[in-house]
């Protein structure tokens, strides 16, 4: 498991660790340092070398004494040193308030486990009478790991080790803390402020986490009453473990559920922790791991380097106490398997991906695989350089697979989809500059507007090279003319070109966007029949503008520019009227129980919920001040797809936005008052918050005219005014940040 140069490795690395931690500087006495160095070197799972991975192969059980593990009644496995002999044992928390430990007889290289021993403080051997979890961690400022244990519900017992290095005793009284309701032994242990106290984080039943500080010193902890970790809930029977993932010294968190799956949320913070949930723990043919067959409920996951292959290993228990390893799956073993198939099917891999699904789920899998590691930033710069050098010649040496082309989509449907995979990880593999992205485009033969649109950027133009030359100069023409900071887009596809293979083998990138098989030049007018005059543009091409504001300011406006995103859900509040409410704050969504209280207040519902989904269409349909309360559509639709509520603000912005702004005023003119928020709304977000924005008009067949508005601001940061070449409209507030006056006028008459 940990081999003597991962234990040196492990001493050189911050004190700040997670899991099973302890502050190395809160220890002076020399003798004292000694044996916590020993623990630390021994028991901190993650302080070696082995290699974080997303990618596990299929559970296999865990024996004891050559016997499955199974203890009949719920198992939360951990691993630490007991005896302190350089090897990792087994403790399992039972679901009967038992704790059991599996002394590890093999070696720190080569594991094997005996036959189960219970673990007791004293005279105790129980600890309540259901689920529980245990840590053996350093709380008491002694030179020797605790025992901790969590378990009757809400209730986390410290135990003094009063033993020797070989051979731990607990003191039978120890120091009991309440924690968050139903937590039953959901719980870990971790420097999560870094002040030099080991907290807890604890999981529950209803899947609430909570962070407990621990306010007392090294010797003597004191844990306060909890309080919400990152507001992140996970339903049922989260199962929290406190990592450093990545290995960049910030602390991490794996999440396991009742579903058997477990998700990773990286900390992204820099001074402050931020938890950023990243994405599930996958199979080795790229599908979500889930193990909620075998163990029956209750994934309690733990991090290992099972069989010392230098790539952490998952370990997990569950609700029919048994326990399971899975084998992590590293980098270089993945690239060794890709190469080898495209070796040995090197002259009829298409023919083999239609007929054998167990290599196309393989081969799929190991490039999924791939990409979710380069996503979620497993892989350090210098090992994606390492892994674009391995794959890139693959490309050179099966041109037919790999290179970009127009593949026979009806004799070979799932080539397409491969290429495209194999493009995506190259291009994860590189950091995204401009010289990158020519090293990719050289890889995989890009050339003219597709090579265009990936160095210029970065973008992956999936199409099976159906595109036109006026497509793609008409895309990378309306493409830069948007601000590149306001949206964030790694691949285009287009589903309708890429044949019927795409249906069973989605491709996955870190972003992407799908868009219609479309002429150029086929017009559409985006604006509705009360517009001051017809707004025709490419449909093409709004599409494609559609699409790429899907990836605005839902996400990259979500971080940066947070009010704006807000103020979306204050605009639709608004256009919705006051029956409809919302939670607060707004961008929590429609509070659909207190808006069906309402309804019923008023006799719109008769309180059967089988009638709820009619009530709520027919208090919509029909009536204009719904109709025309958003620039496109009914309002109910944005209410039920709030996702679609800036994306279809391009529409109109980009093929006319000088028109759009006319449009508003029409309908401010009619009554219909919330339409002009929504124009500042994608006005202010494209401006990134300065004093001017771009006007767009886009003509069937990519013709494109942009010019400059000018914008004002009040002292809160709201648009007053819009000043372009051919109006000016000015707007005032009563409060928030919804319009209650508004006035156009054309250019040079007097404000």
């Amino acid at each position: 498991m940990l081999s003597d140069y991962n234990q040196v490795r492990a001493v050189k690395r911050k004190s700040r660790f997670f899991g099973s931690e302890l502050l190395m500087n809160s220890f002076k006495n020399s003798v004292a340092w000694f044996f916590v160095m020993a623990w630390f070197l021994a028991s901190s799972l993650l302080a070696q070398d082995a290699a974080p991975t997303l990618s596990f192969e299929r559970q296999l059980a865990i024996p004891s004494d050559r016997t499955a593990i199974d203890l009949s009644s719920h198992a939360t496995p951990r691993f630490f040193d007991w005896d302190q002999d350089s090897d990792l044992d087994l403790l399992v928390g039972g679901g009967d308030g038992r704790l059991w430990l599996f002394p590890n007889i093999g070696t720190a290289q080569n594991s094997r486990f005996d036959k189960r021993q219970p673990i007791t403080a004293g005279k105790t051997d129980r600890w309540g009478g259901s689920y529980t979890g245990v840590l053996f961690i350093n709380l008491m400022g002694g030179p020797l790991p605790d025992l901790v244990v969590c378990h009757s519900g809400n209730q986390v017992a410290v135990h003094e080790n009063i033993g020797t290095q070989a051979n731990p005793k607990f003191s039978e009284r120890g120091l009991t803390f309440e924690v968050q309701k139903n937590c039953q032994g959901r719980f870990d242990a971790a420097d999560w402020n870094g002040d030099g106290t080991v907290d807890l984080v604890t999981g529950s039943f209803g899947g609430e986490l909570q962070w407990h500080p621990n306010l007392g010193t090294a010797k003597l902890p004191n844990f306060e009453e909890g309080q919400p970790f990152f507001d992140i809930k996970s339903a049922y029977n989260a199962h929290p473990r406190i990592v450093d993932f990545n290995q960049d010294d910030r602390l991490d968190l794996l999440l396991g559920n009742n579903w058997g799956s477990v998700t990773l949320y990286l900390n992204q913070g820099q001074d402050t922790p931020t938890l950023e949930k990243t994405g599930a723990f996958l199979w080795a043919d790229g599908t979500e791991l889930n193990i909620r067959a075998n163990n029956g409920d209750d994934t309690t996951p733990e991090l290992v380097d099972f069989d010392n292959d230098h790539v952490m290993d998952l370990v997990s228990g569950g609700a029919n106490g048994q326990v399971f390893w899975m084998r992590g799956i590293g980098v270089t073993a993945r690239v060794s398997k890709l190469k080898t198939i495209f070796e040995t099917y090197a002259n009829d891999l298409g023919e083999q991906l239609n007929n054998d699904p167990d290599l196309r789920e393989q081969i799929f899998g190991l490039l999924i695989s791939l990409q979710t590691d380069l996503a979620s930033g497993l892989l350090t710069p210098d090992s994606g350089r390492k892994l674009f050098s391995e794959l890139a010649p693959l490309a050179t040496q099966f041109p037919g697979l790999l290179r970009r082309q127009k593949f026979d989509v009806e004799k070979f449907p799932y080539l397409p989809m491969l290429a495209a995979q194999f493009w995506i990880v190259l291009s994860e593999s590189l950091p995204q500059t401009q010289e990158s992205r020519q090293l990719v485009a050289e890889a995989a033969g890009f050339g003219g507007g597709y090579r265009r649109l990936l160095v210029d950027f970065g973008i992956l133009f999936i199409d099976n090279d159906m595109a036109t030359k006026e497509h793609l100069t008409a895309m990378h023409q309306l493409i830069l003319a948007m601000p590149r900071d306001a949206w964030d887009v790694q691949v285009i596809t287009v589903a309708g070109w890429l044949g019927d293979g795409l249906k069973t083998q989605k491709i996955r990138s870190s972003t992407g966007i799908n868009i219609f098989d479309l002429p150029l030049g086929r017009p559409e007018d985006s604006f509705t029949s009360d517009s001051p005059r017809p707004g025709i543009t490419d449909v093409y091409l709004i599409c494609l503008a559609h699409e790429l504001a899907h990836n605005m300011l839902d996400t990259v406006g979500r971080k940066s520019r947070p009010e704006l995103f807000e103020s979306k859900f204050e605009g639709l509040a608004g256009a919705a009227g006051k029956d409809i409410i919302f939670r607060e704050p707004k961008s929590r969504g429609v509070d659909f129980d207190a808006t069906k209280k309402n309804f019923l207040r008023q006799k719109l519902w008769d309180g059967d919920p089988s009638t709820w989904k009619d009530a709520w269409d027919n208090y919509f349909r029909g009536k204009e001040k719904f109709d025309r309360a958003y620039v496109r559509g009914n309002v109910q639709f944005f209410l039920d797809a709030p996702q679609e509520a800036f994306a279809t603000l391009a529409n109109q912005y980009f093929a006319d936005s000088q028109l759009m702004l006319d449009f508003c005023k029409t309908r401010w003119d009619a009554g219909h008052r919330s339409n002009i928020n929504q124009f500042l709304l994608i006005a202010d977000y494209l401006s990134g918050g300065e004093d001017e924005v771009k006007f767009y008009t886009l003509r069937p067949g990519g013709a494109l005219r942009v010019t400059n508005a000018k914008l004002e601001r009040d002292a809160q940061a709201r648009i007053i005014s819009v000043q372009s070449q051919k109006s000016i409209g000015e707007f005032t507030y009563k409060s928030g940040v919804l319009v209650n006056g508004f006035e156009l006028k054309p250019v040079g008459t007097d404000r």
